[in-house]
């Protein structure tokens, strides 16, 4: 396995590529695995990943052989690639790059590490026999490695909003308009709740290449009956069927939006021969799991995992926490890339927070703690403490959680959620094939 990490990540030094043409070239060199694949294709800023697995669960729940290729992995890079509801394995993974980087040489191609990657899961699904696919679109929508399918059975794009816009842009119009890349001539295009602004760009692209457009807001509706901290009871219904209450462990009032926009996804699905049981989604939420996203680590004391990391996730945040009753009294453990809107995500969360401990991250992107701590200190926050460790900041969060009857969270960047993952599973690090979270 470690040669497989070492090889993939030795293309790093390609960097990110604007384009698809060595993306497409290299699907040519492999026999364009991609078109034998029938894909639900999800793009968006917070959100998508959730989508991905609900949507990958209920196909999978059907009995239905399913693939799942979503980025970055928090603790091994075997996470991306799911085959029938499994990771694939170092062996599968290994065999999978030798088929590609067998491809490059023939056709004298340098792809990236991203599209090194993808290449990979389509050599996966092909070998293991898959041909029906939930991808997660790695960054930005027009360019990403995976737009090279072509007539995806539905595209989704959830909630837009500032991130990488150094990248995509710096207006929710012009993150949108990159994300309306998926959007393909005549194919069905669905859409979460997001900022008007970005829905009538998204809506403008669709209705310029005939493609079906469907917002879930306006789709699909959802009752939350009970809300604890182990999840919430959804009950689901759309104009054409109403769906039995499942209880999900996706915890958050933004996961309530992901459950209609992934629904609406599903639904679209029917029009085209591959109904989706009500018994299947509801069975595919009570069983779905997403790591990171307002995790439940620990009950005493309450102990939260979020790999927020912008403005609009950190609101998102701070909602499904006050959602729980959690309104005082968090001990906030949390480590940030220099490159995001740090100051303007501190302010989210902020109003929540007693005591904070700002950590390292094992990324030569990582603010210093001791210039996140200032950060946290300008936010409001009244007792800040740099920690030399993120091991330590998480003791120490969660003695002074248990002794002040309040509840911990972490969160930042997925860098710090995957070496939390790691230290609770006692795997000790991330492995170093880790690239950057794309949204």
């Amino acid at each position: 396995m470690r040669d497989f990490l070492e090889r993939l990540a030795a293309r790093r030094r390609f960097g990110v590529h604007p384009g698809l043409d060595t993306m497409r070239a290299l699907c040519a060199a492999l026999g364009n695995p991609e078109r034998e694949l029938a894909v639900i294709h999800v793009a968006g800023t917070n959100g998508k990943g959730s989508v991905t697995a609900i949507c990958e669960a209920a196909l999978r729940t059907m009995g239905l052989p399913v693939g799942r290729y979503t980025s970055p992995h928090l603790v091994r890079v075997n996470e991306r690639f799911v085959l029938n509801g499994r990771e694939a394995t170092d062996e599968e993974l290994a065999a999978a790059l030798d088929e590609v980087e067998a491809a490059c040489a023939k056709s004298a191609l340098e792809p990236t590490f991203f599209e090194a990657l993808t290449a990979c899961a389509f050599v996966l699904f092909r070998r293991a026999g898959i041909r029906l696919a939930v991808l997660e679109v790695g960054m930005g929508g027009r360019w990403d490695a995976t737009n090279v399918i072509e007539a995806p059975l539905v595209s989704v794009i959830t909630h837009v909003a500032l991130d990488h816009c150094d990248i995509l842009g710096d207006t929710v119009e012009a993150i949108a308009a990159e994300k309306a890349g998926i959007v393909k001539p005549g194919r069905p295009i669905v859409v979460g709740a997001m900022d008007p602004r970005a829905r009538a760009v998204i809506a403008e692209r669709a209705a310029a290449l005939g493609a079906p457009f469907y917002d879930a807001a306006e789709e699909i509706r959802v009752a939350v009956s009970r809300r604890t901290l182990h999840g919430q009871t959804l009950t689901c219904s759309s104009p054409s069927c109403d769906y039995p209450a499942a209880l999900t462990r996706l915890a958050g009032t933004y996961q309530v939006e992901n459950a209609a926009t992934a629904l609406c996804a599903l639904e679209r699905l029917g029009e085209q021969g591959i109904p989706v049981p009500p018994k299947a989604f509801a069975e595919a939420l009570r069983t779905v799991s997403w790591p990171g996203r307002c995790q439940l680590l620990s009950d005493t004391p309450p102990i939260f995992l979020d790999g927020g990391h912008n403005p609009d996730a950190l609101r998102a945040l701070r909602n499904a926490l006050q959602s729980m009753h959690i309104r005082r009294r968090v001990a906030l453990v949390c480590g940030f890339c220099a490159d995001k809107a740090v100051d303007a995500a501190l302010k989210e969360i902020a109003p929540l927070v007693s005591a904070a401990w700002a950590v390292p991250l094992a990324n030569e992107r990582g603010l210093p703690p001791e210039t996140l701590a200032e950060k946290l200190r300008r936010a409001g926050i009244p007792a800040v403490i740099p920690a030399p460790s993120v091991a330590d900041g998480l003791e120490s969060a969660t003695a002074w959680a248990q002794d002040n009857q309040g509840t911990a969270v972490v969160c930042g960047s997925l860098f710090l959620v995957g070496e939390v993952l790691a230290l609770e599973e006692g795997a000790g690090a991330i492995d170093p094939s880790e690239g950057p979270r794309a949204p």
